[in-house]
């Protein structure tokens, strides 16, 4: 009979053990909320991050062992020392938008002693494009540093108006350049940003032409000096960049009247091929040691048509004779000149022609010659 008591005693025992041991629930892992929506975010901001809370809702203390994402795009940080029972820890996800616009959903697994597996959360949002950047090319040097291009072409601008462009450069040297500009026109305002360019470094020069400063109508031209010294070599490196501008009128004045009485110039021909230039041994005469042709421009309206400028930025090409005023009915005639012995491989210039004429103030003949 003692021997039953006993072994009651010991079943009693060990059914409270077990029931306290089924009370403690061990550590419980939780967070405050599961998926988070960071919206619509731009590719072109870089890195977002959002924080989860991770709660211990048990009561042992919970240890966070490892965390994975589903994509490498997206890096989670989390709190490392054991979080104690009623306590909260942090699971930081940062998610790299760059390549990727467009929808994303991300998950993220919690592997820890709270949960059997692991415990999962989300981050989901949208990525705008940034916007597409131009391939730069540097086929154009200055020593080291290399130019997207040495000639700045304005076209057409008015008197009135003020207008900007710009190069991109690199430097592709290795070491620091500073680059310093000569003396250009009171018309032109250059600069240089940065004007140190560290090795691969992109920098751009800014032009910005003021017509109104120019005070006259027609083509101009001009160079902007460049000096390139590699810092702590003392060697220096001259260049220059081209500038070019068609100054016209303002035809945004005119009456519908006016345009009707306007000139109108009508061009013998936009090609001037002179072919196959003599060498020395030739025996085809030259005068002056050039060969020249004509381009006949009429004036077709009603009113002067005024010649603002016609020249070539090419100065293998001569021009010569006309008219600066050419009265309605009357035509004149442009002696377009070449001097073989200065041309070394083919010839392919442009001839500018400024005009009052509204419907079509700049005009263009292209002189070609083989050698």
């Amino acid at each position: 009979m003692l021997n039953m008591n006993k072994l009651s005693f010991i079943l009693c025992c060990l059914l409270l053990f077990s029931a306290n041991m089924a009370a403690q629930n061990g550590a419980q892992i939780s967070a405050d909320e599961l998926t988070y929506n960071f919206g619509t975010i731009a590719e072109a901001d870089g890195l977002a991050s959002h924080t989860f809370v991770i709660n211990n809702t048990g009561d042992s203390p919970l240890v966070i062992t490892r965390v994975t994402a589903s994509c490498g795009c997206t890096q989670p940080e989390w709190t490392k020392a054991p979080i104690a029972p009623g306590k909260t820890g942090n699971i930081k996800v940062t998610y790299n938008p760059k390549g990727r616009p467009g929808p994303f959903y991300k998950t993220i697994s919690i592997f820890s002693n709270g949960k059997k597996g692991s415990y999962t959360l989300a981050i989901k949002g949208n990525v705008t494009p940034k916007p597409l950047q131009p391939a730069f090319i540097y086929p154009y040097s200055i020593g080291e540093l290399k130019l997207q291009t040495k000639t700045v072409l304005y076209s057409s601008i008015r008197p009135d108006e003020t207008l900007g462009e710009k190069i991109s450069v690199k430097n592709e040297g290795k070491t620091t350049l500073t680059i310093d500009q000569g003396k250009v026109p009171h018309y032109l305002t250059v600069e240089i940003r940065p004007k140190q360019l560290a090795p691969d470094e992109v920098g751009e020069i800014t032009l910005l032409l003021d017509a109104q400063a120019v005070k006259r109508k027609g083509r101009i031209t001009t160079e902007i000096p460049l000096t390139v010294e590699s810092i702590g070599q003392k060697k220096e490196t001259t260049g220059k960049i081209h500038v070019a501008a068609n100054i016209i009128d303002n035809f945004g004045k005119l009456t519908a009247a006016e345009k009707a009485q306007a000139p109108v110039a009508q061009l013998s021909g936009t090609l001037l091929d002179f072919g196959k230039l003599p060498d020395k041994g030739s025996f085809i005469p030259l005068i002056g040691g050039k060969v020249s042709d004509t381009v006949d421009i009429t004036n077709t309206g009603k009113t002067p048509l005024i010649i603002h400028s016609i020249t070539c930025d090419n100065d293998l090409v001569d021009i010569s004779g006309g008219k600066k005023e050419i009265k309605p009915g009357v035509t004149a005639t442009y002696k377009i000149s070449v001097r073989p012995r200065d041309i070394k491989t083919k010839l392919e210039a442009l001839v500018n022609i400024v005009c009052n004429d509204p419907n079509g103030p700049v005009r263009l003949i292209k002189v070609t010659a083989e050698k």
